[in-house]
């Protein structure tokens, strides 16, 4: 499906720095359906900046922060 290829790093990273958000997550029944919704949300961003002339990774660098590589838990 078009828009998912971030949602494997998405659960691994939250699984790492964010585990009581990814346990929560898990036990609502709703990892899978945030994790790629927010995966769909950034392709669209990564796609859009790349259309204004940006390349690839430089627009990963920015919106992987915001939807994906959340920060770790405190």
């Amino acid at each position: 499906m078009l828009g998912l290829q971030y949602t494997g790093m998405a659960l691994r990273h939250w699984k790492q720095w964010r585990p009581k958000a990814y346990r929560e997550m898990e036990r609502d029944g709703t990892l899978q359906e945030f994790a790629q919704s927010l995966s769909k949300q950034a392709a669209e961003q990564v796609a859009t900046l790349m259309a204004a002339g940006m390349q690839k990774h430089e627009a990963e660098e920015m919106v992987l922060p915001e939807l994906i590589l959340l920060p770790p838990e405190k």
